[in-house]
Protein backbone atom coordinates (compact mmCIF):
# COMPACT_ATOMS: atom_id res chain seq x y z
CA UNK A 1 0.00 0.00 0.00
CA UNK A 2 1.22 3.38 -1.13
CA UNK A 3 1.81 5.87 1.38
CA UNK A 4 0.04 9.77 1.37
CA UNK A 5 2.62 12.39 0.40
CA UNK A 6 2.93 14.59 3.79
CA UNK A 7 1.39 18.03 1.37
CA UNK A 8 -2.10 16.24 1.12
CA UNK A 9 -1.96 15.42 5.26
CA UNK A 10 -1.20 19.63 6.10
CA UNK A 11 -4.36 20.55 3.95
CA UNK A 12 -7.06 18.67 6.09
CA UNK A 13 -7.54 19.70 9.44
CA UNK A 14 -9.21 16.88 11.09
CA UNK A 15 -11.12 16.41 14.94
CA UNK A 16 -7.79 15.01 16.39
CA UNK A 17 -5.40 18.26 15.17
CA UNK A 18 -7.87 19.95 16.67
CA UNK A 19 -7.92 17.90 20.21
CA UNK A 20 -4.33 17.66 20.02
CA UNK A 21 -4.02 21.66 19.27
CA UNK A 22 -6.54 23.09 21.49
CA UNK A 23 -6.73 20.06 24.05
CA UNK A 24 -8.47 22.82 26.76
CA UNK A 25 -8.79 26.18 27.69
CA UNK A 26 -5.66 27.14 28.75
CA UNK A 27 -5.01 26.22 25.58
CA UNK A 28 -7.19 28.34 23.65
CA UNK A 29 -6.26 31.04 26.02
CA UNK A 30 -2.57 30.77 25.16
CA UNK A 31 -3.81 30.96 21.33
CA UNK A 32 -5.97 33.94 22.03
CA UNK A 33 -2.57 35.87 23.63
CA UNK A 34 -0.39 35.05 21.00
CA UNK A 35 -2.85 35.81 18.29
CA UNK A 36 -3.07 39.56 20.44
CA UNK A 37 0.64 39.94 21.50
CA UNK A 38 3.36 37.08 20.06
CA UNK A 39 5.48 35.26 22.65
CA UNK A 40 3.84 37.10 25.40
CA UNK A 41 5.46 40.87 24.95
CA UNK A 42 3.66 44.15 25.11
CA UNK A 43 3.55 46.88 26.26
CA UNK A 44 2.59 47.16 30.26
CA UNK A 45 0.28 49.89 30.99
CA UNK A 46 2.27 50.29 34.38
CA UNK A 47 5.83 50.26 33.16
CA UNK A 48 5.14 52.15 30.10
CA UNK A 49 7.48 49.83 28.06
CA UNK A 50 7.83 46.55 26.07
CA UNK A 51 7.89 43.74 28.31
CA UNK A 52 7.29 40.03 28.98
CA UNK A 53 3.92 38.50 30.51
CA UNK A 54 3.62 35.33 32.01
CA UNK A 55 0.20 33.64 32.68
CA UNK A 56 -1.28 34.15 36.22
CA UNK A 57 -2.71 30.86 37.52
CA UNK A 58 -6.27 30.47 38.08
CA UNK A 59 -6.90 33.08 36.39
CA UNK A 60 -7.71 34.55 32.80
CA UNK A 61 -4.92 37.23 33.10
CA UNK A 62 -1.30 37.52 32.19
CA UNK A 63 1.14 38.97 34.55
CA UNK A 64 3.86 41.62 34.03
CA UNK A 65 7.47 40.00 34.68
CA UNK A 66 8.65 43.13 36.33
CA UNK A 67 6.04 44.95 38.21
CA UNK A 68 2.46 42.35 38.11
CA UNK A 69 0.03 44.84 36.21
CA UNK A 70 -2.48 42.58 34.50
CA UNK A 71 -3.12 42.39 31.33
CA UNK A 72 -6.57 40.35 30.22
CA UNK A 73 -6.49 38.83 26.13
CA UNK A 74 -10.15 37.82 26.02
CA UNK A 75 -10.85 41.87 26.63
CA UNK A 76 -12.82 43.00 23.94
CA UNK A 77 -13.69 39.86 22.13
CA UNK A 78 -16.91 37.60 22.24
CA UNK A 79 -15.27 35.18 24.49
CA UNK A 80 -14.83 38.63 27.31
CA UNK A 81 -17.97 37.94 29.41
CA UNK A 82 -18.66 34.46 28.51
CA UNK A 83 -19.01 31.29 31.29
CA UNK A 84 -19.07 29.24 28.10
CA UNK A 85 -15.79 27.27 28.05
CA UNK A 86 -12.70 28.52 25.31
CA UNK A 87 -12.69 24.60 24.31
CA UNK A 88 -16.47 24.95 23.37
CA UNK A 89 -16.13 28.34 21.34
CA UNK A 90 -13.42 27.40 19.92
CA UNK A 91 -14.90 23.87 18.69
CA UNK A 92 -18.05 25.91 17.21
CA UNK A 93 -15.58 27.99 15.18
CA UNK A 94 -14.25 24.38 13.54
CA UNK A 95 -17.39 22.87 13.37
CA UNK A 96 -18.71 26.23 11.12
CA UNK A 97 -15.80 26.35 9.34
CA UNK A 98 -15.25 22.40 8.23
CA UNK A 99 -18.77 22.19 7.46
CA UNK A 100 -20.27 22.92 3.96
CA UNK A 101 -23.58 23.73 4.65
CA UNK A 102 -24.89 25.97 7.81
CA UNK A 103 -24.60 24.21 10.66
CA UNK A 104 -27.80 24.58 13.42
CA UNK A 105 -27.72 25.17 16.77
CA UNK A 106 -29.58 21.87 17.69
CA UNK A 107 -25.74 20.13 16.32
CA UNK A 108 -24.02 22.51 18.33
CA UNK A 109 -26.55 21.22 21.43
CA UNK A 110 -25.79 17.44 20.65
CA UNK A 111 -22.21 17.37 19.96
CA UNK A 112 -20.83 19.94 22.94
CA UNK A 113 -23.85 19.40 25.35
CA UNK A 114 -24.33 22.45 25.74
CA UNK A 115 -28.07 24.42 26.65
CA UNK A 116 -29.81 24.92 23.14
CA UNK A 117 -29.71 28.78 24.37
CA UNK A 118 -25.98 28.72 24.62
CA UNK A 119 -25.32 26.96 21.31
CA UNK A 120 -27.93 29.45 19.76
CA UNK A 121 -26.09 32.52 21.26
CA UNK A 122 -22.59 31.41 20.33
CA UNK A 123 -23.72 30.79 16.71
CA UNK A 124 -25.17 33.76 16.30
CA UNK A 125 -22.01 35.55 18.33
CA UNK A 126 -19.86 34.02 15.34
CA UNK A 127 -22.44 34.71 12.39
CA UNK A 128 -22.58 38.22 13.81
CA UNK A 129 -18.64 38.37 13.53
CA UNK A 130 -18.70 36.70 9.89
CA UNK A 131 -21.14 39.24 9.05
CA UNK A 132 -19.27 42.23 9.85
CA UNK A 133 -16.02 41.33 8.56
CA UNK A 134 -18.18 40.25 5.10
CA UNK A 135 -19.42 43.92 5.39
CA UNK A 136 -15.71 45.24 5.42
CA UNK A 137 -14.40 43.17 2.79
CA UNK A 138 -17.86 43.62 0.02
CA UNK A 139 -20.53 46.05 -0.15
CA UNK A 140 -23.48 44.02 -0.04
CA UNK A 141 -23.55 41.10 2.44
CA UNK A 142 -24.90 37.63 2.08
CA UNK A 143 -27.37 36.16 4.54
CA UNK A 144 -26.19 33.88 6.76
CA UNK A 145 -29.54 32.52 7.91
CA UNK A 146 -30.34 28.48 8.15
CA UNK A 147 -34.04 28.94 9.75
CA UNK A 148 -32.75 28.90 13.40
CA UNK A 149 -33.82 32.27 14.20
CA UNK A 150 -31.06 34.36 13.26
CA UNK A 151 -31.18 37.62 11.13
CA UNK A 152 -29.58 40.28 10.26
CA UNK A 153 -29.59 43.34 12.16
CA UNK A 154 -31.53 46.47 11.07
CA UNK A 155 -27.97 48.13 10.74
CA UNK A 156 -27.03 45.37 8.03
CA UNK A 157 -30.35 45.46 6.67
CA UNK A 158 -29.53 48.98 5.72
CA UNK A 159 -26.29 48.26 3.58
CA UNK A 160 -28.71 45.38 1.63
CA UNK A 161 -29.72 46.60 -1.97
CA UNK A 162 -33.64 47.00 -2.45
CA UNK A 163 -34.37 43.81 -4.53
CA UNK A 164 -32.78 42.33 -1.65
CA UNK A 165 -34.38 43.68 1.47
CA UNK A 166 -37.68 42.89 -0.27
CA UNK A 167 -36.79 39.02 -0.79
CA UNK A 168 -35.66 39.39 2.84
CA UNK A 169 -38.69 40.81 3.95
CA UNK A 170 -41.04 38.02 2.39
CA UNK A 171 -39.04 35.26 3.65
CA UNK A 172 -39.37 36.18 7.48
CA UNK A 173 -42.74 36.92 6.97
Amino acid sequence: MKSRPSSAKKLFYSMADFNREFANDDACLEYIKEQRWPNGVTKCEKCSIERKHHRVTGRTAYACDHCGNHIYPLTGSVFAKSTTSLKTWFYVMYLMGSTNDSISAKRIQRETGVTYKTAWRTLRQIRRLLINEHLQVEPTPAEMDNGDGSVLSPEDRRALSQPERERQAGSLG
